[in-house]
C-alpha cells in the first residue's frame, strides 16, 4: 500500500505539531502535574503548596516557568510542594477555585488559600510573593 504525498505531509505535520505540543507541556523544575488526589494529599501535608494555574499557548506562562525555572534551586522555593494545573483540562480545580484565566499563581497553607496573582512574570515580585503568601 503506498500513501500520496500529500498524506505523508499531513502525517508528517501532524507528528512534528504533536512533539512541539510534548516539549511545550514540559513541567518546570520543582512542580509536578495537577490530580486532585496529589492536590488534596499535599494540602493535608506541612509545606505550603504553590499552584501554578497554566496553559501551553499562554506567553505569560512561558515567561512564569522561566522565573520559576530560575527559582527551583533556592532554598525558599524548595519549602513548597509545588503543582502545574492545566487551564484548559483540569476544570474541576478552576471552578472549585474561581480560577477564571490562566497565568494564576496561588498559595495554600494549612489547606487554605492564603494568596493569590495573576500576570505577574518578574522573578523578584514572584518570590517576593511566595515568601509573603508561605508566612
Amino acid at each position: 500500500m503506498s500513501m500520496s504525498r500529500r498524506t505523508i505531509l499531513a502525517v508528517s505535520g501532524l507528528a512534528l505539531t504533536a512533539g512541539l505540543f510534548s516539549a511545550a507541556a514540559a513541567l518546570p523544575p520543582g512542580f509536578g502535574d495537577y490530580t486532585k488526589e496529589k492536590f488534596e494529599a499535599a494540602l493535608k501535608g506541612s509545606k505550603p503548596v504553590l499552584v501554578h494555574v497554566h496553559a501551553d499557548w499562554c506567553p505569560v506562562c512561558v515567561r512564569q516557568e522561566r522565573a520559576f525555572k530560575e527559582l527551583s534551586e533556592s532554598a525558599d522555593f524548595k519549602k513548597f510542594t509545588a503543582v502545574q494545573v492545566n487551564f484548559d483540562m483540569d476544570t474541576d480545580f478552576r471552578k472549585t477555585h474561581n480560577v477564571n484565566n490562566q497565568s494564576v499563581i496561588m498559595v495554600f497553607k494549612g489547606g487554605k488559600e492564603t494568596g493569590r496573582i495573576g500576570g505577574v512574570t518578574e522573578t523578584a515580585k514572584i518570590a517576593e510573593f511566595l515568601a509573603k503568601a508561605a508566612q
